[in-house]
């Protein structure tokens, strides 16, 4: 549905550490990527590729193995299409990232590929008002930041992930004629 929304109706899509790892673990042998995929929601990942059932965490090498090439088989597009989402995406008002940008960088356009789809704290603590714009971004629920899944609003950022991964809830955020209009789908 993603890749419809981005090709057919120019919508904007960016790279997340979900799917990074989704990417790294169909071309990467590596354990630590297998490990940290598994980790990370892998199995179901795997279970709505492939005709995987009854598997956990302890699954095989083999099984393993079988799913990375029925993905590469039939679902190479969505790898493809994974790897060449932009980390960022920039307007008049708004960047949007992921998960944010790291303070330490002047240029938060030169920080490491990894940052845009991990950082958390160090972002979240610093304030960017020198940008002028505001930081839209996901990755970290908002009830880590001000104890509701509601979306959070402070001057430099806003954060929109009401974790609903986690069975809370799916945060909607429209920007227009300047103003912000909010909707949530609670318990998803």
């Amino acid at each position: 549905k993603v890749i419809e929304l981005v090709s057919m109706h120019n919508a904007i899509a960016l790279r997340g550490n979900h799917d990074q790892r989704l990417v790294d673990f169909i071309n990467n042998d590596s354990a630590l990527i297998r490990s940290k995929f598994i980790e990370h929601g892998g199995i179901q990942t795997l279970q709505s590729y492939c005709d995987i059932n009854n598997i956990n965490d302890e699954i095989s090498n083999e099984i393993l193995s079988q799913a990375k090439d029925t993905i590469k088989t039939f679902f190479g597009h969505h790898i493809d299409f994974l790897s060449e989402l932009p980390l960022y995406h920039e307007d008049h008002d708004h960047i949007y990232v992921h998960a944010g940008l790291n303070p330490n960088f002047i240029d938060w356009k030169n920080q490491p590929e990894h940052d845009f789809m991990y950082i958390k704290d160090e972002f979240i603590q610093h304030t960017f008002e020198d940008l002028n714009k505001r930081v839209v971004f996901g990755h970290t629920r908002t009830i880590d930041i001000h104890g509701t899944s509601d979306i959070w609003f402070s001057k430099d950022k806003i954060g929109i992930d009401g974790g609903c991964a986690y069975g809370m809830q799916l945060n909607c955020l429209i920007f227009q004629e300047g103003l912000y209009i909010t909707e949530q789908i609670k318990n998803c």
